[in-house]
């Protein structure tokens, strides 16, 4: 019997929204200095309507957590409408994490004003693959101490710029309607981000309506708040100060570290060295967060075949390797073709764009959902307006359309290649047609007759006694570890539950987090032997299989929930590195084992 472990809802509000916030939240450090730069003393009357259009977003993805509590995200999403929605959703959701790192990194570097931030942008980017090799997961508790510090050193700006509100230099927009829309297109990139906390659906803790609610509600207005507050005190900013002793230079000096200027001409320059370090620290966190993200959205279509199989190969840290490979190239290659900000936020914003209209698109039209009349209204205005935006980038920025179409179709041809791969093995792996010379003489045989047997029935093997306790022995491939735990089983007349965890280093986004030990050989072969052996010991055997980013946690609930009286774990045979960066799996589960289960250590 083969039972699959459930990922451990385990994500509380806090912890969602500060990673939300490190998403969503980071997108202020640089929206304020191109939305000066587009539409110059004019930017609050943008901010404000961005502002609204923020809100609503927010509101409807509020609406999407409750209605998909096991995965909203785009792509686990739009694949209940059709797979082929699901993966073009996703594609774009890939090119938005692919230009998330490339911004992120590069405007890091500026706000803490190293020369040529392209190439330490690149530098750290391939840092962060290297360093993703070893599989370390993300922290929520860093990243909400980022984020408070954040909004802290934000509000401070706030505070001492207060006074100077009303110097504001705030003019009407220039051109007409058509010339005020492109404009408003250019900073839509504010509302990136927000896909983040519908991923994460299916890790938090229940009533996910609520806790995706505590999650967003705050980090949205906390972005409305300070985004038009920010935006005023820009625009009270002197031209001289803004352009460095050059008024006609104002509207492009510090369009790549606005919020920098800001705590430096408000408050002063010790308390903005110490902001921009860490205003750079939270964009950093977001390059990290992005590719772990990429890497979850590769190893998804994987599993959900999609993908080649090569793309959910695991490594003895849990890091899916060629979709880490993938996500560490590919920004780093756009980083150094595209050094710039501004054009960077071009690659984006289509991206975070269609990504979001093809979510709302097909859950406000999906009528098996619940949803009352004026939710599925308000989610389809939403979802049109998103698409007129998105043929407005197309239509205005061809490059970034031809930059989200060659990564869709790239992720289509793999699909193609998945779903076809033993066509193309069957086509290469085709025998070469030989012609040789008929034979001189053909001597035609009788046929020999087939006589049939009666196969003997063979009765699967029954347990030497009836169980009256459970163990549970977890491992990966420690078949020593597997013997000494059926003879623990046959002594104490248990039953034996044998538990596979694998390891997984990036968190899966909807279904696929339910594991499928079918695809995993090591797991089968583990599987296979434990269940050869305890038939021949007599002794009542159970297959458990888990995939987790917790290898402690996944034990723990799997104790629990099979109410076992004793747990065997073998002596870690992980090194310093995999200890320092994940902590003893022993000693976690030590601490949390309740006290009716004991635990067995072998050596």
């Amino acid at each position: 019997m083969l039972v699959r472990g459930k990922r451990p809802r385990e994500l509380r509000w806090y912890h969602a929204g500060a990673i939300l916030f490190g998403d969503w939240g980071a997108s202020r450090l640089y929206v304020l200095g191109l939305c000066f730069f587009y539409t110059r003393h004019a930017s609050f009357w943008f901010m404000l309507a961005m502002s609204g259009l923020l809100l609503g977003v927010g509101w409807a993805y509020q609406v999407i957590c409750r209605l998909y509590p096991d995965g909203g995200g785009v792509y686990s999403s739009a694949r209940h409408r059709a797979p082929i929605l699901g993966m073009i959703g996703g594609l774009l959701l890939c090119a938005d994490y692919v230009v998330t790192a490339a911004l992120c990194a590069v405007d890091a570097f500026h706000y803490v004003d190293l020369p040529q931030p392209h190439l330490w942008a690149a530098g750290f980017i391939a840092g962060i693959g290297i360093f993703n090799y070893f599989g370390p997961r993300k922290s929520g508790t860093a990243a909400l101490v980022i984020a408070l510090l954040t909004t802290a050193l934000t509000l401070t700006v706030a505070v001492f710029a207060s006074p100077f509100l009303r110097e504001a230099r705030v003019e009407p927009p220039e051109g007409g309607p058509v010339r005020w829309w492109t404009h408003f297109t250019s900073i839509i990139l504010a509302i990136s981000g927000v896909e983040a906390i519908a991923n994460m659906t299916g890790i938090m803790v229940e009533p996910v309506a609520k806790t995706s609610r505590c999650s967003i509600v705050p980090v949205m207005l906390e972005i409305v708040f300070l985004n038009l507050l920010m935006t005023l005190a820009m625009q009270a900013v002197p031209l001289d100060v803004l352009g460095d002793g050059d008024p006609s230079n104002a509207y492009l000096a510090h369009r790549d570290d606005m919020l920098r200027l800001l705590a430096h001409h408000y408050v002063g320059p010790i308390f903005a060295a110490v902001a921009s370090f860490v205003f750079a620290l939270l964009l950093l966190s977001s390059v990290n967060t992005a590719v772990t993200d990429l890497v979850s959205v590769q190893y998804m279509m994987s599993r959900d075949r999609e993908l080649p199989p090569i793309f959910g190969g695991l490594n003895q840290f849990g890091m899916p390797v060629v979709p880490l490979i993938t996500a560490t190239l590919v920004p780093l290659t756009v980083v150094i073709a595209v050094p710039d900000v501004a054009h960077l936020a071009d690659l984006y914003a289509i991206g975070v764009v269609g990504a979001v209209a093809v979510n709302l698109g097909t859950s406000s039209t999906n009528f098996a959902l619940e949803m009352k009349w004026w939710e599925r209204s308000g989610m389809m205005a939403l979802a049109a307006l998103m698409v007129v935006i998105w043929l407005t980038i197309a239509w205005e920025k061809p490059w970034a359309l031809l930059f989200a179409a060659s990564i869709t179709a790239a992720g289509l041809t793999g699909r193609w290649v998945a779903q076809n791969r033993k066509r193309i093995r069957e086509w290469f792996l085709a025998p070469v047609p030989t012609y040789l010379p008929a034979p001189i003489e053909a001597v035609t045989r009788p046929p020999v007759p087939r006589v049939e047997l009666p196969m003997p029935r063979v009765e699967p093997p029954t347990p030497a006694y009836a169980p009256s306790a459970r163990i549970m022995v977890a491992t990966r491939a420690n078949r020593k570890l597997i013997r000494f735990a059926l003879e623990e089983a046959k002594n104490r007349q248990a039953e034996l539950l044998v538990l596979f965890v694998r390891h997984l280093a990036v968190i899966p986004m909807g279904s696929a987090g339910t594991p499928d030990a079918g695809q995993d050989a090591e797991a089968q072969a583990l599987f296979k032997y434990a269940k050869e052996a305890a038939d021949e010991a007599g002794v009542p055997v159970q297959m458990l299989y888990a995939l987790t980013s917790d290898v402690a946690d996944a034990i723990l609930d799997l104790a629990v929930t099979y109410g076992v009286d004793f747990l065997i774990l073998g002596a870690s045979q992980r090194g310093a590195l995999w200890q320092t960066m994940k902590g003893d799996v022993i000693q976690q589960v030590a601490r949390y084992l309740p006290e009716r289960t004991c635990l067995l250590i072998h050596a």
